[in-house]
């Protein structure tokens, strides 16, 4: 699928749109487009409209919900304490259904070898500042929004150097973000998660909403149906669509699930 421009909406047409196309798969990344992102992961908290508005989305009919993200399972369950939503980590790895099941979507043995990248990690960010380093099981990020351009370049390089030098290198692949790196299993991606989700639901129509290179996958997976970019500007991606930000993204699923438009709407102060 060629990559475009997406075309900019308002959050109403877009839900407008959306509302005579009968059941809905909704599925959303969780920083950069459910929440702003921050200096550092633990900065980034759910406001309580945006619990409020998921839950009353997953309770709403023909409605299925999910957030897909690149953290860890774990931590979304305690970021989104929603009940009804599905929940997918790890670009995908492993996803949790409403009730509780866990399904893996990699190899198991796969975190032995994240345990080993993470030593190797820890050991090029020696003695170096504004680096945080993320071991999610099944996948690691390299964090460097806190440091400084030259020696996080110098770091990286070397980081990309143990990798090759993993004896299960050539099972993982490395993946550039915003101000991270990342290095997640390969043939691991959230658009693996998205199919899995139009599985089982092969009626709804999919919507997925994503602001990195790496939910491009999902954008590509989701192409019969809406696929959006969040960001300040567009760029060339798979995603027909595109919001501004995660407050327009609030103001979106607000109106998906029929909330009060003043409380939720994209002018609100919610961030």
């Amino acid at each position: 699928m060629a990559r475009a421009l997406p075309q900019s909406v308002a959050p109403q047409d877009l839900a407008r749109e959306l509302g005579s196309r009968g059941e809905l798969l909704v599925m959303c990344d969780y920083d950069g487009t459910l929440v702003p992102l921050a200096p550092t992961p633990e900065q980034v908290k759910p406001p309580p409209e945006l619990l409020d508005v998921l839950d009353r989305l997953a309770r709403a009919a023909g409605k299925a919900v999910a957030v897909i993200s690149g953290r860890r399972l774990a931590d979304l369950r305690k970021m989104l304490p929603v009940g009804g939503l599905f929940l997918a980590g790890c670009h995908g790895a492993e996803l949790m259904e409403p009730g509780g099941k866990v399904e893996l979507l990699t190899d198991p043995e796969i975190a032995a070898a994240i345990e080993d990248l993470e030593k190797r990690a820890r050991e090029c960010v020696a003695g170096h500042e504004g680096f945080l380093i993320e071991n999610k099981s099944f996948s690691l990020a390299l964090h460097y929004r806190l440091a400084s351009p030259p020696v996080a370049a110098k770091v990286l390089k070397r980081f990309a150097g143990e990798l090759k030098a993993l004896p299960a290198g050539e099972n993982l692949q490395l993946l550039w973000g915003k101000k991270v790196l990342e290095v997640r299993p390969r043939g691991v991606h959230k658009g693996k998660a998205v199919s899995y989700l139009r599985r089982k639901f092969p009626r709804a129509v999919p919507v997925y909403l994503g602001d990195d290179i790496t939910d491009e996958d999902a954008f590509a997976a989701s192409s019969e149906g809406f696929a959006v970019l969040v960001g300040e500007r567009p760029r060339p991606s798979r995603a027909r669509f595109h919001l501004a930000s995660p407050r327009d993204v609030l103001a979106f699923l607000g109106y998906l699930a029929g909330c009060n438009l003043v409380t939720y709407g994209s002018t609100g102060n919610f961030f």
